[in-house]
């Protein structure tokens, strides 16, 4: 069953139940995913993963009691999975969690806030384009609303505009 490779248990025997069972799921999950496990059990059970039916322990029984459709693949093609997966789980946490995460938040954070300042910055160039606008037109001899005429009366240099001359 395993081979014994540096303390690596000969048979199932040396391995816990989980392990066991684990080895198992995944087992039935590669026959599927590689095109060995028969056709037909193959499709109900992704149906029922569909349509959340999904029991582990029955899939994997039914798909290895039925075995390998081409036996002398099977061994090739899981250990080249095999190792496939276990490369992405070892490069995993390098992918995502707390580095890659606090990666996203820094660029999102940093457009945030660029996005919300060069709001601001446009609206109060516009709010100073608008207030020089109203104010050359008090000097051309336009009458505002008392609102408006206080704030240019309270401006200093400019405290002959009430009379509207220019």
């Amino acid at each position: 069953m395993i081979n014994e490779t540096k303390g690596v248990a000969n048979d199932a025997q040396g391995l816990a139940a989980w392990e066991l069972s684990a080895w198992r799921r995944l087992r039935a999950g590669m026959l599927v995913e590689q095109g060995n496990a028969d056709k037909g059990l193959s499709k109900t059970w992704q149906d029922r993963v569909r349509s959340g039916d999904f029991d582990a322990d029955r899939c994997t029984r039914e798909i290895l009691t039925v075995g390998a459709v081409r036996p002398d693949a099977e061994e090739a093609q899981a250990l080249q999975r095999a190792t496939r997966l276990e490369r992405d789980l070892i490069m995993t946490p390098l992918l995502r969690g707390a580095s890659g995460a606090s990666r996203k938040v820094r660029r999102a954070a940093k457009s945030g806030v660029a996005a919300i300042l060069s709001q601001f910055i446009v609206l109060g160039i516009f709010t100073i384009l608008g207030f020089f606008f109203l104010l050359v037109m008090s000097f051309r001899g336009v009458e505002f609303d008392p609102f408006f005429q206080a704030i240019i009366d309270f401006i200093p240099a400019l405290e002959s505009t009430e009379g509207g001359t220019s």
